[in-house]
């Protein structure tokens, strides 16, 4: 079986803290993609449900610029007959329609009309493995359920409720963090250890991803204990994702997916043979408990 290493090397900068949450910068050597691809809520992508008869676990995504749009896994699509989750990363070709596996995050509704709106919101990383099960549906909705004993009630059972309330009070996101000059990427501590990290090919990229994530980071770290993340657990968690092997997984859209690892399994969807996004998360992590 051929295999392939992730060889960028990632730089781990100074953290920011906020009660359980760590947000440290990731800087790479890895050429920067730039403007070769598009991504965020910017992108010209259209969401809707199947014509003439919607499923709970497939919309049609249609990207009708004339470069490749990223599109992440637990990227939020909201609306149409309920809320969905992307499962996987992919880089989605110009001008062709493509049905795309999801996971529901809005258990109580199914009505509504057939287009869906993006805003580059993401789903925490304690639903990111269930999403990516092909029986992962119900625990996610049991997931989705849980926030409510840390973000308040939801009629429909909605995740996008529980984000906008964990980002609505004072305080609780980690107020005037932005990305640093040239950095690419950012590595999530939550409670003392590091939960996840991800990089992406630009630093535009990331910035349209920014608020999202953080939002993202906020809710998963609501009532956990407020424990700093130390700088030394987060640098080496980066260097275990760089000595990781990746086997070649198959296609993402008109990019390429490698992943390996176990406990903290690495994916590296790349596009010319360069990293558009990379990603890993600690299985073992307390937010993967059930």
């Amino acid at each position: 079986m051929t295999t392939t290493h992730t060889t960028t090397r990632l730089h781990v900068g100074q953290g920011t803290t906020r009660g359980p949450l760590t947000v440290f910068p990731v800087w790479t050597d890895a050429p920067s993609l730039g403007s070769a691809h598009l991504t965020g809520s910017q992108a010209p992508v259209d969401v809707a449900e199947r014509a003439g008869s919607p499923a709970v676990d497939q919309l049609v995504v249609t990207n009708r610029g004339d470069r490749p749009v990223l599109l992440l896994a637990g990227e939020l699509l909201e609306g149409g007959m309920q809320h969905r989750a992307l499962t996987a990363t992919t880089l989605l070709p110009p001008q062709q329609p493509t049905v795309l596996p999801v996971r529901c995050v809005e258990a109580g509704r199914w009505h509504g009309g057939e287009a869906h709106r993006r805003r580059s919101r993401r789903a925490p990383l304690s639903l990111i493995p269930h999403l990516q099960r092909a029986d992962g549906q119900h625990e996610v909705w049991r997931r989705v359920s849980r926030f409510c004993a840390v973000a308040g009630p939801s009629a429909t059972e909605s995740l996008l409720d529980r984000l906008d309330a964990a980002s609505s009070e004072p305080g609780r996101l980690p107020s005037g963090l932005r990305p640093l000059a040239g950095q690419r990427g950012l590595l999530v501590g939550i409670a003392g250890r590091p939960a996840w990290l991800e990089v992406f090919g630009s630093g535009r990229a990331l910035a349209a991803h920014w608020p999202g994530l953080l939002e993202a980071a906020t809710l998963d770290a609501l009532g956990r204990p407020p424990v700093r993340t130390p700088a030394a657990l987060a640098r080496a968690f980066a260097e275990r994702v760089q000595r990781t092997a990746l086997p070649v997984q198959g296609a993402a859209g008109v990019a390429r997916s490698f992943r390996g690892g176990d406990r903290i399994p690495v994916t590296d969807v790349r596009w010319n043979d360069r990293t558009v996004h990379l990603s890993a998360v600690d299985l073992t992590h307390s937010l993967q408990e059930a």
